[in-house]
């Protein structure tokens, strides 16, 4: 104490933590260098001494560093699961033994394999020790232990390089290896009085005690987790070239000196020393650095790391280039010396980023990565002979390169260390707080997702979500458009590794599970849009299914009969191909497919995607059957209406993150969640006018009806038949559209709909009948002939181009419309071709702000929602301009606010380009509320048509297609939230 109070505490290794395992594992780290550094030294003599060329030295030497980090994988594996400590004993007693023998082969093959056995036992440096710090020592202390333990074999190398020279040139080559084992396997004895931390113990003790006892992860499950930490993703990929760059400072400066400036056995032992000094205090000085960055920003150090690798490779270069000794000797200290700051840094973010329970696996892991790049980087490019033809300065160089290359790669992980740091402190929480609720005799949920973050590539979809899923639920996961629902029911079955979070199914941690083994377990998921096999049989996606889960085909066949009892249509189509279904036969096959597996959990993406009413009424009751069976059942639903019919639960997700979870029914007291986010600026911001399936229609909407009747008709459809493989699809059907009418076309699946706009824009052959399109007969057009004529399709699965921006979509789309198509003036740049471009982009831009798709301009297709996909569907098809559009269900994947909006929308689209829309639809409010004319179909006939009201009165109408169930039937618009007990 002092008379202004207590000492400050100057800055030590261990920050206050208990010295004696830093020493320890130091020492034994200092003796195993030894061995190292008289190997190092010694190349030219070994060389020597077996007759080997340059390239055949460097054989020897890759070849046992490949097979050693090769064997760091099991390794680590290994020391995730058994003591720390007692491998570490074991590898220090090896690593004694093959230093020993390796001043005692005379061949080549048994020097290569006593050399294997002494990297073998070194492995503990790099996998057990670093991991036992890790565990001994807190965060805040691991940047000064790692600098000091770090830093101990270039001291050893200090040491051992002048004694090695020394020995060498007084007694023999071989004299340093009889010596040095001697510390090696005392030391490793010593650590015996070492005690074994708790996996994480350091991080949060609390929370590593609870989950103790937790059975370690398979190493497919732990591969995928490590793979799935964005920092230690581009870690590992940037040791693929660190591995082919290290290779020349591992033995090519030794023979460097050698052969281009002579210098003999004493003097490479003195640079040796001087090169591990300059290692020393380059560690020794990025210990506290390492410190004051962290405390700056956490993922500074990576910065700071990747900066320091690539400036090591520039230096490699200008001492392979330098004109004298003296100038390539003083490149070559302060290279060593820069490469001594990369360590502590590196090694300090990495235990902060890699999960605890794997955390041995993930320092050894960037092995795997690093024999890759020496064996590919190196050897496959013929580097490794470059001294033989060109000399050892062109061999030292080639090295720098890949050097500079991990440095770039290392600079761009450190934006992903905060985010990665937190998430490996969060999955230990959430285990541990699992198993605290286990042990108080709580019931725990089937299902629980904590702090789940899901990325592709490098676009968070998904931000933190929690959610618990007990059993015997039937749960509702509702959000906007783009807000990561199906994202989520992905990660929960294997389709997507999360970047970070826990899932826990049965008790148990599956979080980096694969899909195969998460399927067994009884996680089943149906995916939205496409979920069948396209060019199988109904019957054989059945046995395929059935197949997965049932052992016997007797099990199978009645797993089989049950599902088709539930679907009787897909009895009638067992020989037909899954791709020839329509879409909404494909979406129960789908269902079929999932619940023909008998699932635990079941997870089904967008129930009421592409069905009529009464399909939807019909797997809303097949779903309650399953859930009464004792499924859990967790849908994916765009209405909300059709999800308060089903489920007793909602959890409602926006940007991918929670915004409410409780009760359907208060989801609809919650105007603030449940929004529309594209459409209610080309909306007018106005609730959509809403015609009542049943209402009548106002005067007005007769009257204008029977002036477009009067008009001349833009398209007709004359008795139109469509034949797939003897299915008559499309039976005498006619449609007449006058310019300016919308035409809704409603239909049970496989009534036809889909067929007819097929056959109507030139996708399917017709068999029978014409199409007459503005006066022309275009029945034997083909699709872009008619197209260019003025018609106008979208699809019921957004067919656009995934590889492309939305930007270049709806500018793809205006290729109709641009005055120059010449591609030698668009070559050339020619004026016309730039005002041609120039409309095209301002064109571009209207149609992003008339759809609300501004925050998703510049995002490939291919990583949007299906509801975002449909939208900039639909702004292709407006870009068109056509006269005649046929909109394929255009709320299809839509949430249900954008559902309400999407009527007045369509509307103001008609206005806007003056066309003529023939509507596929199964939403009734939203057709009712804009068709001028609506026209039902039933197997390929058209069985009524007339206006809305009427139509939807119509009793064939209502049989086959509507149904009685309110709810399924108005998908959108308001309606009054049912208490679950007055379900229907």
């Amino acid at each position: 104490m002092t008379a202004h109070g207590p000492r400050t505490r100057r800055w030590s290794p261990a920050a206050g933590a208990p010295l004696f395992p830093l020493v320890v594992l130091t020492a034994l780290y200092f003796f195993d260098e030894f061995d190292t550094s008289a190997f190092n030294v010694l190349a030219p003599n070994i060389k020597h001494a077996f007759h080997l060329s340059n390239e055949g030295f460097a054989f020897v030497v890759a070849l046992n560093l490949s097979i050693v980090l090769l064997l760091a994988i099991p390794a680590g594996f290994l020391g995730d699961r058994a003591p720390r400590r007692t491998l570490t004993v074991l590898c220090a007693i090896a690593a004694g033994t093959f230093s020993l023998a390796t001043g005692l082969v005379g061949g080549v093959v048994m020097l290569a394999v006593v050399r294997i056995g002494n990297g073998i036992g070194n492995l503990s440096n790099t996998t057990f020790q670093e991991s036992l710090l890790t565990d001994y020592y807190p965060p805040e202390a691991r940047a000064g232990v790692f600098s000091g333990y770090l830093a101990t074999p270039s001291i050893a190398s200090v040491i051992g390089g002048v004694t090695v020279g020394a020995l060498a040139s007084t007694i023999s080559w071989r004299a340093p290896f009889f010596i040095f084992f001697i510390p090696i396997v005392i030391t490793g004895l010593v650590c015996i009085r070492l005690r074994e931390p708790t996996r994480g113990e350091s991080d949060d003790p609390t929370a590593a005690a609870e989950v103790a006892a937790e059975a370690p992860p398979r190493f497919g499950e732990s591969a995928r987790a490590l793979w799935s930490v964005p920092t230690l993703r581009r870690e590992y990929i940037a040791f693929a070239f660190i591995g082919a760059g290290l290779l020349p400072l591992a033995y090519t400066i030794p023979l460097f000196y050698e052969q281009v400036f002579h210098i003999g056995e004493f003097g490479r032992g003195l640079l040796t020393s001087a090169s591990s000094v300059a290692l020393v205090l380059g560690a020794l000085a990025s210990g506290p650095l390492t410190r004051r960055w962290l405390n700056r920003d956490v993922g500074l150090p990576l910065r700071w790391v990747g900066a320091i690798t690539a400036v090591t490779g520039g230096l490699v270069i200008g001492m392979a280039a330098a004109p004298t000794k003296a100038s390539s000797i003083a490149l070559a200290l302060a290279a060593y010396f820069v490469a001594g700051m990369y360590a502590p840094p590196f090694v300090t973010v990495q235990s902060l980023v890699a999960p605890a329970r794997m955390r041995t696996l993930a320092f050894s892991f960037a092995a795997l990565f690093s024999v890759a790049g020496l064996m590919l980087l190196y050897f496959v490019i013929p580097v490794a002979s470059l001294a033989d033809q060109h000399g050892m300065r062109v061999q030292l160089a080639s090295g720098g390169p890949y050097w500079v290359i991990a440095g770039i790669i290392l600079s761009s992980a450190a934006r992903f260390v905060p985010d990665d740091a937190a998430a490996a402190l969060r999955s230990l929480a959430a285990m541990a707080r699992l198993r605290e609720r286990q042990a108080d005799g709580q019931q725990l949920p089937l299902l629980s997702c904590a702090g789940l973050d899901v990325a592709y590539d490098s676009v968070q979809v998904v931000f933190g979500v929690d959610l618990d899923i007990q059993q015997g639920e039937i749960v509702a996961l509702l959000g906007t458009n783009g807000a990561g629902k199906s994202t989520v029911l992905k990660a929960i079955s294997g389709l997507q590794m999360p970047s970070a979070g826990t899932i826990f199914f049965e008790g148990q941690d599956v979080t980096y599970l694969d899909a195969k083994t998460k399927f067994r377990a009884g996680i089943v998921q149906m995916p939205g849009g496409r979920s069948v096999f396209p060019t199988l049989t109904v019957d054989e996606c059945l046995r395929l299914a059935a197949w997965t889960r049932h052992g016997s085909t007797d099990e199978a066949s009645v797993a089989e009969r049950e599902v088709l009892a539930h679907f009787p249509i897909l009895a009638t189509r067992g020989r037909v191909l899954a791709g020839n279904l329509s879409g909404g036969e494909q979406q129960m096959l789908g269902l079929a497919m999932a619940l023909i597996s008998k699932p635990t959990l079941l997870m089904i993406d967008e129930l009421s995607l592409g069905l009529a009413p009464t399909i939807v009424a019909q797997l809303v009751e097949i779903v309650r059957a399953i859930h009464a069976q004792g499924t859990t059942v967790v849908v994916v639903e765009q209405s909300v209406n059709v999800a308060l019919t089903l489920a007793e639960r909602a959890i409602f997700l926006e940007k991918g993150e929670v915004r409410f979870s409780g009760p359907t029914a208060e989801l609809l007291d919650r105007p603030d969640i449940l929004r529309a986010v594209f459409l209610e600026g080309a909306a007018g911001g106005k609730p959509a006018a809403r015609t009542a399936p049943r209402g009548r229609p106002a005067k007005a909407l007769r009257d204008r009806r029977t002036q477009l009747l009067a008009g001349p008709a833009i398209l007709e459809v004359v008795d139109l038949h469509v034949d797939y493989g003897g299915i008559r699809a499309v039976d005498g059907a006619s449609v007449t559209v006058h310019r300016g009418e919308v035409v809704g076309l409603i239909g049970p699946n496989g009534a036809g709909k889909t067929t007819l706009f097929d056959a109507v824009s030139g996708f399917a052959p017709s068999h029978a009948g014409f199409v007459i399109l503005g006066g022309d007969d275009v029945t034997a057009w083909s699709a872009d002939r008619r197209a260019r004529a003025g018609l106008g399709r979208s699809f019921q699965d957004a067919r656009i181009f995934p590889s492309l921006t939305v930007v270049e979509n709806l500018a793809l789309a205006l290729e109709r419309h641009l005055d120059v198509r010449d591609p030698l003036a668009c070559a050339l740049g020619l004026p016309a071709v730039i005002d041609s471009e120039s409309a095209a982009a301002i064109r571009v831009h209207e149609l992003i702000e008339l759809l609300g798709l501004a925050a998703y301009r510049n995002k490939f297709v291919g990583e949007l929602s299906t509801g975002t996909r449909r939208i900039v569907d639909l702004g292709m098809a407006v870009a068109h301009r056509p006269t005649v559009l046929l909109l394929d269900e255009p709320s299809s994947g839509i949430a249900q606010r954008e559902t309400e909006a999407l009527g007045p929308v369509l509307k103001r689209i008609q206005c806007e380009i003056d066309c003529a829309l023939l509507v596929i639809e199964h939403d009734m409010p939203l057709i009712t509320s804009i068709a001028d004319t609506l026209i039902a179909l039933k197997s390929g006939q058209v069985i009524a048509e007339g206006a809305p009201d009427e139509v939807v009165r119509h009793p064939r109408v209502v049989a086959s297609y509507l149904g009685t169930d309110e709810t399924t039937i108005s998908r959108s618009g308001s309606r009054t939230a049912r208490k679950p007990g007055n379900r229907r």
